[in-house]
């Protein structure tokens, strides 16, 4: 695939002929066919092929016909026919993407004969006119699969870490590895005999794990977050690899024990393999569970720069000084691709979460994109600025690049650039990306580590590799304490006088809404009273008829026993006759006495009806009263929330300094 790179050794010129191109269209608009015979060996022929025929294949590839073009050279295919052109390395040399570029020593090629280039790769690669352009194959570069790893529950932080430093230098040594938690807010640092946590929103210092064996020279987190996989040592004496548990701070595994440093170390997915690499040249894979030796892969000719685990375990990559990049089956320990198109040293290596895709970023101041199912690079970036030192992917798929021109890059997941952050002082050797893709933390040459939003590049905050002694961290906590109780005893004042100012509103707001339930009580009492009322007189004038009627036959009783006397009634006729009347009498006394009532009823429900009038007017009043009260009682219920929060967070505060100044008190004693 890297034909040009034997092609740099030539000197081939650029003739001073015109463009050999037809009209980009046919006489009815439509796009015209683009193919090898037609257009493009002409420029080949015009700028390649003194060195690359039949007769003299320069580097073992030879342009002067199709089926040569297509087998390649020495390194690999040329071009493909899936119409990829990011994949393409004869594109990516002659369009200057990528180095050496050609022609070699001279300018690019007329922008005319490039578009032509492009049009036919794009196109499928036709030979002539009669061939036919394959389907085009999907890019491995327009998605970017989910994330996977992703444990249950909250993501691994730590607990209590040790605060002791092992070591305190006025300023530290150059940035040797730098790694991120792929689920929360966690950075690792390289120090000497340290590797520094801390918290990747707020800056804050969590703890200090111990690395006695020297410098880590790489951190990386496990695909649940859980474990930190630090390589290191000492140069020519030691190299290992070391496993943290995250929560806990303690080292969980030893593996590996090198004559010299290790450069690079990570674990597989189920964190049962261990990987690691330095100046022995070899790749040696461990068991995690007991450190046994499982394989000692020879196939560098120098000292490997990096080794990484795809995400889903399957297989492991490793690079190396000389521009050495072999991927190999993580289980089996055999070699799948061997990738030669970078021509300086390999210094970084970065999976995509989906497994399908490797970064690699080299001296030759590229960062390649590998497609593991295609076995070729789908993409070449060119970083610009020397030698790209780091790589990583995020969660989206973008990527952040650290180079020694000073500057750290942002790159969406095509590879085209997004962002390119304020400079260093110096040439930056690690970078990455923060969980959750919001921040990028990065180191140079002279020990500066930063962390910078990527929204507001000019928001920065400064970590420190080597941090001051507990008993300097543990005066700035005591002062810090001392601050906090400050403003403590006045927020808890103002919590109180809001408390009381609450409970006051809540209970003018009770005592409003049983003013208010009491009026309404009385209505319904009114009403069903005067409900009842009515009732009774309208019972009261159903009974007057029947009374009415009754006393008319009374009365006729009277009448007929009066007539019944005679002209001589005798004392029992005068008797019936009293008693009929007296009869007549009572019952006319009933039938008034009824009508009365229902008189009287009817003026009481009245009465009634006039009382819930007067009461219901009340009732606004009353629901105004407690709306009133209400709003009251809300308002008092934030101001006394604000004032809890505003309490509650300098408690919290002080919780954790206290926290802080025990750990710390602890390490200076």
């Amino acid at each position: 695939m890297n034909f040009f790179r034997l092609l740099a050794a030539t000197t081939f010129g650029l003739c001073s002929t015109g463009v050999m191109a037809a009209d980009a269209k046919t006489t009815d608009g439509a796009p015209a066919k683009v193919t090898y015979e037609d257009d493009v060996k002409p420029i080949f022929r015009q700028h390649c092929m003194t060195c690359h025929n039949q007769s003299d294949k320069r580097g073992g590839l030879a342009i002067d016909s199709y089926a040569a073009l297509m087998e390649g050279g020495g390194s690999g295919e040329v071009v493909y026919d899936d119409g990829d052109i990011d994949a393409s390395r004869l594109w990516q040399l002659v369009n200057h993407d990528d180095t050496p570029v050609m022609p070699p020593e001279q300018p690019k090629i007329a922008a005319e004969q490039l578009a032509i280039l492009k049009a036919w790769i794009e196109g499928g690669v036709l030979e002539n006119s009669g061939s036919k352009a394959k389907a085009k194959k999907k890019n491995a570069l327009a998605f970017a699969a989910p994330s996977t790893g992703k444990p249950d529950g909250p993501p691994p932080m730590p607990a209590a870490l040790p605060q002791k430093v092992p070591v305190a230098t006025e300023r530290a040594s150059a940035v040797t590895a730098i790694g991120v938690s792929p689920w929360a807010p966690l950075i690792a640092v390289a120090g000497q005999k340290q590797i520094v946590l801390y918290h990747a929103e707020t800056a804050e210092l969590l703890g200090i794990l111990p690395f006695d064996e020297g410098i880590a020279q790489s951190l990386r987190f496990s695909r649940d977050g859980r474990y930190l996989i630090a390589g290191g040592g000492e140069h020519s004496v030691r190299g290992i690899a070391a496993v943290y548990e995250i929560e806990k701070g303690t080292r969980v595994a030893t593996v590996g024990d090198e004559y010299d440093v290790v450069f690079d170390a990570d674990c597989n997915d189920k964190l049962s393999r261990i990987a690691l690499g330095g100046p022995q040249k070899m790749l040696r894979i461990f068991d995690a569970t007991d450190g046994s030796l499982l394989f000692d892969l020879k196939k560098h000719t120098d000292w490997i720069y990096s080794v990484a685990f795809s995400p889903d375990g399957v297989l492991v990559a490793s690079a190396d000084r000389s521009g050495g990049l072999v991927v190999w089956e993580a289980d089996t320990g055999r070699q799948f691709l061997d990738l030669t198109d970078h021509k300086g040293a390999v210094n970084s290596l970065s999976w995509r979460d989906d497994s399908n895709v490797l970064a690699s970023a080299s001296d030759d101041g590229t960062v390649k994109l590998w497609d593991m199912i295609a076995g070729k690079a789908i993409k070449s970036i060119n970083v610009g600025g020397g030698a790209v030192m780091a790589v990583r992917f995020d969660h989206k798929g973008q990527l952040v690049t650290a180079s020694k021109d000073h500057r750290v890059r942002l790159w969406d997941p095509s590879g085209n650039k997004i962002q390119e952050f304020p400079p260093m002082s110096d040439a930056v050797l690690e970078a990455a990306i923060t969980h959750d893709s919001s921040h990028v933390v990065y180191g140079d040459w002279t020990g500066t580590v930063q962390l910078t939003s990527i929204a507001d590049p000019a928001a920065t905050k400064p970590l420190a590799a080597n941090p001051p002694p507990a008993a300097e961290r543990l005066k700035a906590v005591e002062q810090t304490l001392a601050s906090i109780r400050t403003q403590l005893e006045p927020l808890a004042k103002s919590q109180q006088d809001f408390k009381a100012k609450l409970d006051a509103a809540e209970k003018s707001l009770a005592e409003a809404d049983a003013a208010h339930k009491a009026v309404v009580a009385e209505i319904q009492q009114s009403q069903a009273k005067e409900q009842s009322l009515r009732e009774q007189a309208t019972q009261l004038n159903a009974k007057l008829p029947g009374m009415v009627t009754t006393s008319r036959d009374l009365h006729d009783a009277v009448i007929a026993t009066r007539l019944s006397l005679g002209d001589a009634p005798d004392a029992a006729k005068i008797e019936s006759v009293a008693a009929a009347e007296a009869n007549l009498a009572n019952h006319l006394t009933q039938i008034a006495q009824a009508r009365r009532d229902a008189v009287n009823r009817i003026a009481q429900a009245e009465a009634e009806k006039t009382r819930t009038s007067e009461l219901t007017t009340k009732v606004k009043p009353a629901e105004e009263q407690i709306a009133q009260k209400r709003g009251e009682v809300e308002t008092a219920k934030k101001a006394f929330e604000q004032a809890k929060q505003a309490h509650d967070a300098v408690a919290a505060q002080m919780s954790e300094q206290e926290k802080k100044k025990q750990a710390l008190a602890a390490a200076v004693q």
